[in-house]
């Protein structure tokens, strides 16, 4: 963090040694102001990827969705460093890239839900222990379990979050999980506001969470 330089409000702005930076991405992912939900003024949050900035990530995020259809649409966002996810893209499944899943701020996953892009999310990240990134898996783990900032919003039912933490050769039973997932979406229904506190199997504390 160094002094402010533009004259906006709070002392300190976030600022990038190139020559340090390895383009993981996670510092978007712990930004609070990376936000989807902007609609009135510009996304421009404290910290962007050149590569892919906040704007561009809500773009790709729509357009991946739009497609899907049925009653257990997942929007999947996979680390670049993780396993090929080409074959599970279909009518009710998007796949979306990003540099590490850190990335991701968890209020992404607030607006794919509680907005109705699909009925459900789903990390995929490396094997625990193993991060491509370091704390990409790690830290995404504790957004969602509500231990870092900025924390994923208790309304979001946990049920229909899934974190797959899968190496190389991991495809085929993550494969497996994600249908079983989808299963238990159908079964849930359409996304109503306040099923987290309401819905009697939601756990506002717990995601679907498979790790090999």
């Amino acid at each position: 963090m160094q002094p402010r330089t533009d004259g906006l409000p709070f002392e300190s702005q976030a600022a990038v040694d190139p020559d340090l930076c390895t383009s993981c991405g996670i510092c978007v992912g712990a930004c609070p102001t990376a936000t989807p939900f902007r609609r009135v003024t510009e996304i421009t949050p404290g910290i962007d990827m050149p590569a892919l900035t906040v704007r561009e990530m809500r773009a790709r995020t729509l357009a991946a969705t739009t497609p899907l259809t049925g009653s257990d649409r997942v929007l999947v966002y996979v680390c670049g460093a993780g396993p090929d996810l080409a074959a599970l893209r279909e009518s009710g499944v998007a796949v979306l890239a990003l540099p590490c899943v850190g990335a991701l701020p968890p209020s992404f996953i607030d607006f794919v839900i509680s907005r109705r892009h699909a009925d459900g999310v789903a990390l995929v990240g490396c094997v625990e222990g193993d991060c491509y990134q370091r704390f990409g898996v790690e830290w995404t783990g504790q957004r969602i379990a509500g231990q870092r900032d900025p924390a994923l919003r208790s309304r979001v039912p946990r049920a229909r979050v899934a974190m797959f933490w899968a190496g190389p050769g991991g495809l085929p039973e993550l494969l497996h999980q994600l249908i079983s997932f989808r299963g238990k979406l159908r079964e849930r229904g359409p996304y109503q506001k306040g099923e987290a506190a309401h819905h009697p199997s939601s756990n506002p504390d717990q995601a679907q969470h498979v790790s090999y």
